[in-house]
């Protein structure tokens, strides 16, 4: 373990090169998984999935990134924010921010009043704002996209890790939170 940073600026900075390291090793599993689909066989993810609605579209979280699930809150705008960050709200006495997933899909929509928020474990409070969630999935079966099969809006924004097939015969991509939190992380 390294020392503990003596200064804000370096505690800032070792923040950053950790979250740096972290997304280099989030890259290079979901470089393994696809080869994995490459080689052939069966391939399942260990563990539990939240399943979530984002534009029409039904993509996986993994479970151990998910804190809670919440109604959707009043938030409060933040200037100069980038247009997927919907603004900050109160989230158990800590200032969280709100990510919209679909406007990183490049969907523009006034929110249901039925989305909910799902609150993202890190080092800092975010929340990812979803129309709906569906349900838990256990031990997806990590695929490749079948020829002639339609792409998903995911596939273009960075934020897949994957593609899984669900016990219901779904296809669903699944998405990296690492990669969300970094970019409120900018914020």
């Amino acid at each position: 373990m390294a020392e503990t940073p003596t200064t804000p600026a370096e505690a800032l900075a070792r923040r950053a090169s950790v979250q740096q390291r972290l997304l280099s090793l989030e890259n290079e599993l979901t470089r393994l998984r696809r080869e994995l689909v490459h080689l052939g066989g069966e391939h399942r993810l260990p563990g539990l999935f939240l399943t979530v609605e984002v534009a029409g579209t039904q993509v996986l979280l993994p479970s151990d990134s998910v804190q809670e699930v919440v109604r959707l809150v009043e938030m409060q705008p933040l200037p100069g924010a980038p247009p997927q960050v919907m603004g900050a709200f109160t989230y158990r006495g800590v200032s969280a921010l709100a990510v919209d997933l679909a406007v990183l899909m490049g969907v523009r929509r006034e929110p249901s009043l039925d989305a909910h928020l799902v609150v993202c474990s890190g080092s800092r409070t975010v929340a990812l704002l979803v129309d709906h969630v569906q349900d838990i999935v256990e031990a997806p079966l990590l695929v490749d996209r079948a020829e002639g099969e339609e792409r998903s809006p995911w596939d273009t924004t960075g934020l897949m890790a994957g593609l899984c097939r669900t016990a219901d015969g779904g296809l669903r991509p699944l998405l990296r939170t690492s990669a969300i939190l970094a970019i409120s992380e900018e914020t």
